[in-house]
């Protein structure tokens, strides 16, 4: 247990949002150049005849136009998959080591292909990390102990915390997900400022995860039926929180570090792609402070949206769909307004870094010598 004790949070949080960051840079900067260059679309650029292919990229012509940046953009879209998962593994890694690794990586992807998101793996990091604790402290025969980081830590523990994570935490999660997509469709017959200030919330709640998936597919199942307000406060209400980060480190550039002044700048033009991704270091590192700021903010983005009657037939594409709104000029004060509130909200709140903080960060990215 002593080793237990000698683990911070902040640490551990810290150590993964290091690993993790290059990763959410590299997939939304990529993103937002396919999508840019490619068109809002590009992502369903092969859609209508990839069913008969071996593989995504068996037709794949990558010396045409279209086919170069839908190339590009598949390559954002395993590394956002993958953002997740190095943050799961690398604060498994921060508090028992190199046998965190492997079943981090396993669970914390898990986490993203079940819709559980960065908060998925936030929890399943500290589950594996402390479990992989308890197993060190095991008396094994000494033929035995030379399989624990190889075959017995490594396998056991993706088995147990891995379905402890499917048995135990998705599947409830799933079931309430389902009731709260229905009562945010549900909302539809009442004001429009309402259901968008809530699909706007969500949005910005988790940045990825169940919530935010949710709303998103309770805002496409509502544009399936022909309604295309809540789609606005979608796209809006996701691009929000990555411009409301970029205006915080503005506003008060001297509480956040250089490292976070730095995402912020990367996070910029990835919310303007509708990458909400771009936050997951501030949400996952300042969680209490940067996520109501984040609700708020895209709450307002949202219910200003579809109050003033802005419409999306397009379900992504950020700023490039703008123009193919109805009432685009709304959309933008939206999206305006909304970051604004963000920022100034997170800008007030937010804890000025201590020195030791500045020399933790650079700790932690020193710390992988393998």
């Amino acid at each position: 247990m002593a080793e237990i004790k000698k683990v911070g949070v902040m640490k551990t949080i810290m150590t993964g949002i290091s690993y993790m960051i290059p990763m959410v840079v590299a997939g939304g900067i990529l993103g937002a150049l396919a999508k840019g260059f490619g068109g809002y679309a590009i992502g369903d650029f092969y859609s209508e005849v990839s069913g008969s292919w071996a593989t995504p990229f068996t037709g794949m012509e990558p010396f045409t136009w279209g086919g170069f940046w839908w190339g590009v953009n598949m390559l954002s879209s395993y590394a956002m998959n993958f953002a997740v998962a190095i943050l799961c593994a690398y604060m498994a890694y921060a508090i028992a080591e190199r046998p965190g690794i492997v079943p981090g990586f396993i669970i914390g992807y898990v986490c993203t292909m079940s819709k559980a998101g960065f908060l998925g793996g936030l929890l399943m990091g500290f589950v594996i990390g402390y479990f992989l604790l308890w197993m060190k402290t095991w008396k094994l025969p000494h033929w035995c102990a030379g399989l624990m980081p190889v075959l017995i830590m490594p396998v056991l523990c993706t088995f147990v915390c891995g379905m402890l994570f499917l048995c135990v935490f998705m599947q409830p999660l799933a079931w309430i997900m389902d009731v709260f997509q229905q009562w945010i469709i549900s909302l539809n017959g009442g004001s429009k400022a309402i259901i968008g200030a809530v699909i706007g919330a969500c949005m910005g709640f988790d940045m990825g995860g169940p919530i935010n998936k949710t709303a998103s597919m309770a805002a496409n199942a509502l544009g399936a039926d022909g309604i295309y307000g809540p789609m606005s406060a979608k796209i809006i209400g996701g691009m929000t929180p990555p411009v409301g980060a970029f205006v915080a480190s503005l506003i008060a550039r001297n509480k956040f570090t250089q490292t976070e002044r730095d995402t912020a700048i990367t996070a910029f033009p990835m919310g303007l792609c509708f990458i909400t991704e771009g936050v997951l270091p501030f949400a996952a590192a300042d969680p209490v402070r940067f996520i109501p700021a984040s609700m708020i903010g895209s709450g307002v983005a949202g219910a200003i949206a579809v109050g003033m009657g802005v419409e999306s037939v397009a379900a992504h594409g950020g700023i490039f769909v703008f123009p193919a709104m109805v009432n685009p000029l709304w959309a933008v004060v939206a999206l305006v307004a909304g970051s604004l509130v963000t920022g100034a909200i997170y800008a007030v709140i937010k804890q000025k870094p201590a020195e030791d903080e500045e020399a933790e960060e650079e700790v932690v990215d020193l710390d992988i010598d393998f």
